[in-house]
């Protein structure tokens, strides 16, 4: 009685949650440290504004929803910063412990080695080098979402705690969606399933979506997606060998910026060649319909995502009206279920080596290094691109006394016009890191902003515009009319003077209310 204890805490989940927290300590112990992220998508600001309702009625304010909502609650508790580095470490130790989890009956060795490659591997490094740690909460969370559907817990008891492990990926769309599709699946594998248990799940799914599926029925903006959006985050090819094997290996993200060097590199290309034929072994090692549906797990992500961005690029374009289709077209992140596969089928293979004979301890330790080993060479560089990419940093003291010049002289509603007229900021005080605009985030004022975003593809710029402005071309120059900012019923123009891009040309009748190094801002209510 007295080894309980320790058999449980050296079993095959705790030391896959400790092989997870290892992962998190080398990917991150160089991003740590005091103030806030600015990289690509992700970004916040020290001090986030009350959102102005809990039904957003725009396309724009539903883009991080309810996630905004959410880090602005908490922030009265949390400093914005050290949440979005607990979502840092979220997606290591939450894949990693839930696919520990998953494997809890092919012995300790399956269970590390799974957890390692559930948290370091080419989907996860390119969606973080995206700058999307929040949509990866939903690969995250989707191992934990399959443990507890699956259990023996009364439907009731385990639907309660499917929605506690599922609430990290709610926090978006995408992962609302994810962890919806995950439970479902997972409840018609049950032996017990039944159509009211799989209707249960699903409505139950649906109700964590209400908080940004409401509000984007009841938008009332003319907002639009661009067709050319199928093209522009369509898959690319990031290792040389085509866009199958990119996808195979779980690369290929449509922006360039975002691959890691090493991929195309000779021992990252083999490496990758191996685990995948370790993960069809290991899903061949399973029985009946379980061998299929593995199989089936690693690699249909692969070729669907593959034949959406390459023969039926048209066709994945020609359904963008279609509502919720938007959601799918950045075919990247229909990787993440094979990523998953793969680490859960890898740790299957090493899991028989239990029923050999000759395998010894030495054997099973050796293998486990082994994949360990191929786990790291398939992205060698990603804990350097990461702490490149990923360091906190603080806002100029003068950021404080531009958002309350704003809002103290926007009384009675206002609409603000952040310029230079490009989504991306670029800062000497942020690093060399682009990062989108933040300033929505700090604002109770409506905020007008641009949502043009240009793709390299192929040696053509793809531009891409959800929420497009007729006067575009002219803000783009710096050109912002009185008939134009009327027309947008815009009372200020708020302006970041030291990025990239052009800045506004001063009118007659703009009236300066907040000047300093970094920002101005202008009152131009009486612009003429």
């Amino acid at each position: 009685m007295r080894s309980t204890p320790w058999r449980h805490l050296a079993g095959p989940t705790a030391l896959g949650t400790l092989a997870a927290i290892g992962v998190a300590v080398i990917l991150w112990r160089r991003s740590l440290g005091s103030g806030v992220y600015l990289f690509r998508d992700f970004v916040t600001v020290p001090e986030p504004a009350r959102p102005a309702s809990l039904l957003p009625d725009t396309y724009a304010a539903l883009r991080a929803w309810p996630l905004d909502g959410v880090m602005w609650a908490l922030s009265h508790v949390l400093p914005t910063g050290v949440q979005q580095l607990l979502m840092l470490l979220a997606v290591p130790v939450l894949s990693g412990s839930g696919v520990a989890a998953l494997l809890r009956t092919q012995g300790r060795a399956a269970a590390v080695a799974g957890s390692v490659l559930a948290g370091w591997n080419p989907y996860v490094a390119e969606r973080l080098l995206l700058g999307q740690p929040p949509t990866l909460l939903a690969y995250a969370a989707a191992p934990w979402i399959v443990v507890v559907a699956r259990s023996d817990r009364p439907m009731v008891r385990r639907l309660l705690v499917v929605v506690l492990v599922a609430l990290p990926a709610a926090l978006t769309p995408w992962g609302g969606l994810v962890a919806l599709g995950t439970a479902v699946l997972a409840t018609l594998t049950r032996a017990d399933r039944s159509w009211r248990s799989v209707a249960v799940t699903a409505t139950v799914g649906i109700g964590w979506c209400l908080p940004w599926l409401l509000p984007a029925l009841a938008a009332t903006d003319a907002s639009h997606p661009d067709p050319d959006g199928a093209r522009a985050f369509a898959l690319g090819d990031d290792t040389g060998l085509g866009l199958l094997w990119s996808a195979l290996t779980g690369g290929g993200v449509w922006s360039e910026t975002a691959r890691p060097a090493s991929r195309a590199d000779a021992l990252s290309v083999a490496a990758s060649a191996v685990l995948l034929l370790a993960a069809l072994a290991g899903a061949a090692c399973l029985r009946g319909r379980r061998r299929w549906i593995g199989a089936g797990l690693l690699v249909g992500p692969a070729v669907v995502a593959a034949a959406l961005s390459g023969p039926l690029v048209r066709l994945a374009a020609g359904v963008q009206e279609v509502p919720g289709v938007a959601l799918l077209r950045d075919q990247h992140r229909l990787l993440g279920l094979a990523a998953l596969a793969q680490a859960v089928l890898v740790a299957v293979l090493l899991g028989r080596l239990r029923t050999i004979r000759a395998a010894t301890v030495g054997v099973t330790a050796a293998a486990l290094v082994a994949a360990v080993a191929l786990t790291m060479s398939a992205v060698p560089d990603l804990p350097r691109q990461l702490a490149r990419s990923y360091r906190p940093v603080t806002f100029p003291t003068d950021w404080a006394d531009i958002v309350a010049a704003v809002e103290s002289t926007s009384t009675g509603g206002a609409t603000v016009v952040s310029m230079p007229w490009q989504p991306l900021r670029l800062t000497a005080w942020a690093g060399k890191r682009p990062f989108l605009d933040p300033t929505d985030r700090a604002l109770r004022a409506e905020l007008l902003a641009s949502s043009e975003l240009r793709v390299e593809r192929d040696g053509v710029t793809v531009v891409v515009d959800d929420h497009p402005v007729s006067q575009a071309p002219a803000w783009s120059r710096g050109e912002l009319t009185p008939a134009a900012l009327r027309s947008r019923g815009i009372t200020h123009v708020l302006a970041w003077l030291r990025t990239p891009g052009a800045q506004p040309q001063v009118g007659a009748g703009w009236r300066l209310v907040a000047s300093t190094q970094e920002w101005t801002v202008w009152d131009v209510r009486d612009a003429r």
